[in-house]
């Protein structure tokens, strides 16, 4: 129940925080703006630095880990944020969000082509679902 409850407030996280940068993408370029969001990141990273005990669990970190980590941040806080930032400027909100929000589609097949995973009728039809959802704001 734990897990669901975080999960739900991260949901609730991830909702809200476009909204803001919508507003926030009134007056300003979206290069502008992902560099003001990258401040109060790096200022939450400190925040969370200088309370921490020990961070052992990074001195024992694979290379492997530590490089799909990097391009992860690279690829989702770096180029992923500033197309995000440039669609929102562009677009209504009720329709980019719906749309940014299909990534599961894409983890979805990911993992099923390079991780094996397997594929069910549930995976399936939520699957369908959001492709529905995708042309219907397209139209």
């Amino acid at each position: 129940m734990e897990s669901f409850l975080f999960a739900l407030l991260a949901a609730f996280i991830a909702g809200f925080a476009p909204f803001l940068e919508k507003i926030g993408l009134s007056s300003v370029e979206p290069t502008a703006a992902y560099l003001i969001r990258c401040s109060a990141v790096i200022v939450g990273a400190i925040i969370v630095i200088s309370f921490t005990p020990s961070l052992v669990s990074m001195e024992k970190m694979e290379t492997k880990s530590i490089f799909f980590l990097f391009l992860s941040g690279i690829l989702t806080g770096f180029v992923g944020q500033l197309v995000f930032y440039k669609a929102l400027k562009l677009g209504e909100i009720s329709r980019i969000i719906p749309i940014t929000s299909c990534y599961p589609l894409f983890t979805f097949i990911l993992g099923w082509v390079f991780l094996g995973e397997a594929i069910t009728l549930c995976k399936v039809l939520g699957m369908l679902l959001i492709v529905a959802g995708i042309l219907l704001l397209r139209f």
